[in-house]
């Protein structure tokens, strides 16, 4: 049985981003803009960083994809299209709370579905992680039974199934 799992970087960083939010403080990001796919006013890059502001005002389009952030935001007077791939946040900032989190690195440890096996924006995963079924040994015999009535009847009764994990 193989299961394809959705990125899990864009329900991460929107919990965070919406805990920021709902506390009334303003989301900030700290951009490597020298990282590979980012698009951002080159004229506001400082020592290959940028700092945009996530505050709901500020920013129109806000979506985020599997890979990335994207929205427009305003600069002198101009709109423009921000991307950010989550891999270049250093850092999501809570400004009045002082607080930063490195989300970026912690996107990429946390997800069960990393990115290079992930088609850009779509969440489908190219190789699919294979589940088996956990069994105790006193168990097994039932499992067994259970797993081959499941085969033949898609139907069975699941609630009876035993856990699972990852091979």
């Amino acid at each position: 049985m193989a299961v394809r799992l959705k990125s899990l970087k864009p329900y991460l960083f929107n919990a965070y981003y919406n805990w920021i939010i709902e506390n009334e403080m303003t989301p900030h990001i700290l951009v490597n803009a020298t990282y590979k796919g980012v698009i951002v006013p080159e004229s506001y890059i400082t020592d290959g960083s940028i700092i945009l502001s996530l505050l709901p005002s500020s920013i129109d389009s806000f979506h985020a994809s599997s890979n990335a952030i994207s929205f427009k935001a305003r600069f002198a007077g101009k709109s423009e299209d921000i991307y950010v791939p989550y891999s270049a946040i250093e850092q999501l900032i809570a400004v009045e709370a002082q607080a930063a989190l490195p989300i970026g690195r912690a996107l990429e440890q946390l997800d069960l579905a990393p990115e290079d096996e992930i088609y850009p924006d779509e969440g489908i995963v190219k190789d699919t992680p294979e589940f088996e079924i956990e069994t105790k040994d006193s168990e097994s015999a039932s499992a067994e039974s259970l797993q081959k009535n499941n085969e033949k009847d898609p139907e069975a009764d699941k609630s009876k199934e035993p856990g699972f994990e990852f091979v």
